[in-house]
Parts: structure tokens; sequence; C-alpha cells
């Protein structure tokens, strides 16, 4: 059974430039690091255009168990990278917006 974790902010005014630039600086660390993100079946970001809290994000990681999921969180916090991504990442968003859950797939 796969589950996916979910994510939803906001990301300060002032910090949306910088955060396209961590976006970018991730995916390249992401690309250049697979073994990293083994166990990892997909990651979606999206941003709100319509409804709810305008401009808010949505990051969507699946995995094939939440083992498999404490794997890959654990792992990638052993890359000096992407302790700093994650570093940068917490001082761009608005922690009031900030909400995580784990999602079961059902069908």
């Amino acid at each position: 059974m796969n589950i996916v974790s979910v994510s939803t902010y906001v990301v300060k005014y002032e910090k949306r430039t910088e955060f396209q630039a961590l976006v970018k600086q991730f995916l390249k660390f992401k690309k250049a690091n697979p073994k990293a993100f083994e166990g990892l079946k997909s990651f979606r970001l999206f941003q709100q255009e319509y409804g709810g809290v305008y401009g808010s994000y949505v990051e969507m990681w699946e995995f094939k168990s939440k083992e498999e999921m404490e794997k890959v969180n654990t792992g990638l916090m052993k890359h000096k990278e992407m302790k700093e991504i994650d570093t940068e990442f917490r001082k761009m968003i608005d922690h009031t917006t900030l909400t995580s859950s784990i999602w079961n797939t059902v069908a």
C-alpha cells in the first residue's frame, strides 16, 4: 500500500524569488543523488492558483510504505547540501500556514 506525505505552506512574500531558486537547487540535488531518493516513488510540488489561500504550495512525496519514507527522510538529512536546503526552506515559509499529513492509498 503506497503512502503520500503531504505538506502545505505559504512562502513569505519577500522570499518568493529565493524560494524558486531553492526549488531549482533541490531538484538539481535530487537529480545528482538518485541513491538518496531510493524508495521515493514520486515527488510533486504544486502552487495554488485559484481558491483557498492564493499562492500556497502543496508538496506530495509518494512512497511504497512508511518504512521507505523514514529511510529516505533519514538518509536525506545525512547530506550536508540537503540540510542546508532544509534550513533555508524553513526561513522562507510562514510557519503558521504549515500543515503535514500522511495519506494512505485507497484505490
